[in-house]
């Protein structure tokens, strides 16, 4: 223990001594190890943390089955057919989302709360955090308005306060008694910000309990048996289903299977390949800084080899220099493991504050005891790492020569120059697959980015009007209400145009419908989305008409006489004739409606341009349009363009709509709570994109630089070590332009080195990388020989300035010192 604490206070002097060697190693070892500890704060948050449910891998979404590929939610009858027949699951749950407005002092506010069935709770295995769950005879009782609400809810509207436990809240014109609080990070399903029993479904929702056609905004939640597997459960469900289907072949035709999804993988969607390629990068990163690391600490060193011979001569013993060595640079790994922790924490604090949805449970993203513990490993595996081989090095037996042949001979070793030429070598290979990486998601964006989304979004601005019911619960009553909504924003100054509609492309709200074509023999029905509108939508969204004709003001007085299909539409269901003319039965689709699944007829008068309803990387969807009083919807959309910017006209529009109703909820900063812009959606759907593309394009620049830093280092050293080789050359006649040329072609022997080995990892693993890309090859060469000449150039200008000074010693003087 005196040796070590020796060893330790003569670390601390040295790295006083060398504040230049200190920084340069504590800052790189810093923001190597600080990128690993992010990148895995976010692994650890977001795929290796445990899901709040209890046993989460016997925890399974269901969802209807059309072989091949089409999946739909499952009405709540077919739920209760699936609870009394599949026995492979134990618990088994449903679950009916429904926006709510909650009144407080601040004003009205949507919520969307699920009304759960009575072992919604056991099947997901939840507890609540305070309070307690719902007790059996809730369930039965119409007059129970009991709530469970979330955390985030709690903290939000109640203080995090636990009296938030019997008090009053009040959804749409009912009381509830909020009886518990979940703990963070449960949100099944994924929109939820309150349960309470289904008993509870405000009066005009209860028909949709008794609708098998229905088919949105729910989710079947299931618990497998114990002792049952998935092959078995999956074999027993498909067999109800097939019953069911051959039961109600009206509106179960086909729908033969139940699709189980995972809820792990429900929950976390693709973003396990995301997290593995940022991985993988940022161990590059790491990997590259050692090796950088590794020649820096080689220079040192050389340069200290007298100071060790001289120790050795003294009597130390080799494995007292090498402990010594390797005490300076666990020291300097501990600094750099300390600053890279701070920038750590910074990243992730910023990453959460600046991209809170690029990721699943961002939010549950800390740098807890499981990080700390891989900054510590981090840190000693990268001190020795970087330690040991210079120590072992430097201590070599014949360490004696250097006080026989002097400093200016120290470290001139041709194995020494060849290891560091090798650490440079795979510095610009990593480097190289690194760059590739970042340059084929760079592309594959700027891909995506010039994508037509079918509508012009400049200007474009959005708002969901939720009317309270039930005072516009009748039909007739909402439509008044919206025309009212829309003459009164269309009277605000900055307003171009107003239109309605049910369902905003690219919000994320859509109603699928199984459309009946005349001349066709499908006895179900074809796919296509359903879309309710006034005759001023495709003017507003800058949809064009590409034939007949669009909505005009006598189609909002008809019993749906008159409908618009988009092109995929028409070039489906009608590849080689006129759609104009044709006739289509549409069902009605408002829940809870007597008249729900009442097909309406209409004749095509127009067909309209593509709209990518769920996203830039969705395919193009079947729709078709309806004057939106044929079918009042009970909650409709604004869509607002406006000549200025539309942000700045947001105030003014909220201060329309609440001049109407000051009830109507409008106070929110996206489309389910308020008003938001059309562009901010589009940013929000190329976010998860956006974050992997600037995170691996940010470790690629680090790799980069780390690798020009390697080679100028390694051509630097080189230079001096060659210096008397160089001053010969000089003295018998060479041209400065010789020697130029003779530095700069070992400088890019190990640059093309490095390169080859590095093209060959890149078109291995980013095929690894496929399901990130789009519209781009994983071996896309465009983005292969433009980051090639990227490197060479890179490295061509770090090699100039050493091999430049190298031809231009003064040879007399180069001569003198030997």
């Amino acid at each position: 223990m005196r040796e070590l604490w020796q060893d330790l206070r003569y670390a601390l002097r040295q790295a006083r001594k060398n504040p230049g060697f200190t920084a340069a190693v504590v800052l790189t070892l810093g923001l190597a190890i600080g990128a690993n500890t992010a990148v895995f704060s976010l692994v650890n948050g977001v795929l290796l943390r445990s899901l709040p449910y209890a046993d989460a891998g016997r925890l399974y979404t269901l969802l209807e089955q059309r072989p091949p590929d089409d999946a739909r939610l499952a009405s709540y009858p077919t739920f209760l057919d699936w609870q009394e027949q599949i026995k492979a699951f134990d618990k088994m749950a449903y679950v009916r989302g429904l926006t709510m407005i909650f009144r407080s002092p601040d004003g009205p506010e949507q919520i969307l709360v699920g009304y759960v069935s009575d072992d919604f709770l056991d099947a997901v295995g939840g507890r609540p955090l305070i309070g307690r769950g719902f007790q059996p005879d809730e369930f039965r009782s119409l007059r129970s308005h009991v709530a469970v609400i979330s955390y985030g809810f709690w903290q939000r509207r109640f203080g995090g306060e636990r009296t938030a436990i019997g008090r009053q809240m009040r959804l749409g014109d009912d009381s509830y008694t909020v009886i518990g609080v979940m703990p963070p990070g449960f949100a099944y399903p994924e929109w939820a910000t309150a349960w309470s029993p289904l008993s509870a479904l405000p009066a005009h929702d209860r028909p949709v309990l008794t609708q098998r056609g229905f088919h949105t905004d729910s989710r079947v939640i299931a618990r497998l048996a114990p002792g049952v597997g998935l092959v078995t459960a999956r074999s027993q469900a498909d067999a109800v289903a097939a019953r069911l289907a051959a039961t109600y072949p009206e509106g179960s035709e086909g729908w033969t299977r139940i699709q189980p999804i995972p809820i792990r993988e429900q929950v976390l969607g693709d973003t396990r390949p995301r997290l593995l390629v940022l991985t993988g990068a940022v161990v590059l990163v790491l990997l590259i800084a050692c090796s950088n690391l590794i020649n820096l600490s080689l220079a040192r060193a050389s340069a200290r080899s007298r100071e060790l011979a001289v120790r050795v001569a003294l009597g130390a013993s080799r494995r007292r220099l090498i402990r010594q060595l390797l005490s300076e640079h666990l020291l300097l790994a501990v600094l750099g493991g300390a600053l890279g922790w701070l920038l750590a924490e910074a990243a992730v604090n910023a990453l959460k504050l600046g991209a809170p949805d690029a990721l699943p449970r961002m939010d549950e993203v800390t740098a807890d005891g499981r990080v700390l513990a891989l900054t510590v490993a981090l840190t000693l595996l990268t001190g020795l790492v970087v330690g040991l081989l210079p120590a072992l090095k430097a201590t070599s037996p014949d360490l004696s020569r250097s006080l026989k042949d002097g400093a200016a001979a120290a470290g001139s070793g041709s194995s020494k120059v060849q290891l560091r030429s090798a650490l440079v070598v795979a510095q610009v290979a990593l480097a190289l697959v690194l760059l590739i990486g970042a340059g084929l998601l760079i592309r594959s964006f700027w891909r995506l980015q010039a994508v037509e989304p079918g509508f012009d979004t400049r200007d474009l601005v959005t708002v969901r009007i939720m009317p309270p019911s039930p005072r516009y619960d009748d039909p007739a009553s909402a439509v008044a209400l919206y025309q009212k909504l829309a003459e009164v924003v269309g009277a605000v100054p900055g307003v171009q145009s107003v239109a309605l509609t049910n369902h905003v492309p690219v919000t994320g709200a859509s109603m699928p419908a199984q459309v009946h074509i005349d001349g066709r023999k499908s006895e179900t029905g074809e796919a296509a989305l359903f879309r309710t509108v006034s005759p001023e939508y495709f003017g507003t969204m800058g949809i064009p008409v590409l034939r007949g004709r669009p909505l005009d003001r006598s189609d909002m007085t008809s019993a749906g006489g008159s409908l618009l299909v988009n092109e995929t539409f028409a070039r489906r269901y009608w590849p080689r004739e006129n759609p104009l003319g044709k006739r289509v039965r549409v069902p009605k689709s408002v829940p809870g409606r007597p008249d729900f699944g009442q097909l309406v007829s209409g004749t095509v008068v127009g067909v309209v341009g593509d709209v990518r309803h769920y996203g830039l990387e969705a395919d193009l969807e079947p729709e078709v349009y309806l004057a939106y009083t044929v079918n009042p919807p009970r909650w409709i959309a604004l869509v607002v363009r406006t000549g200025a910017s539309a942000e700045r006209t947001i105030p003014s529009l909220r201060q329309a709509v609440r001049s109407v109703d000051p009830d109507l909820p409008v106070t929110g900063a996206n489309f389910w709570m308020g008003f938001a812009t059309l562009e901010q959606y589009l940013s929000g759907d190329l976010a998860p994109r956006r974050f992997n593309m600037r995170l691996l394009a940010g470790f690629a620049g680090a790799a980069l630089l780390l690798a020009v830093i390697g080679l100028y280092g390694v051509m630097s050293y080189i230079a001096i070590q060659r210096s008397r080789e160089m001053a010969v050359r000089l003295a018998v006649g060479a041209q400065p332009s010789d020697v130029l040329r003779l530095a700069l072609g070992r400088a890019m022997r190990l640059t093309l080195t490095g390169v080859a080995i590095g093209t060959l990892g890149a078109a291995l693993l980013t095929r690894l990388m496929a399901g990130l890309l789009f519209g781009v090859a994983p071996t896309d060469p465009y983005t292969f020989v433009a980051v090639i000449l990227l490197v060479a150039a890179v490295a061509f200008l770090a090699s100039y300035l050493p091999a430049r000074r190298a031809s231009l010693v003064d040879p007399i003087v180069a001569l003198r010192a030997e």
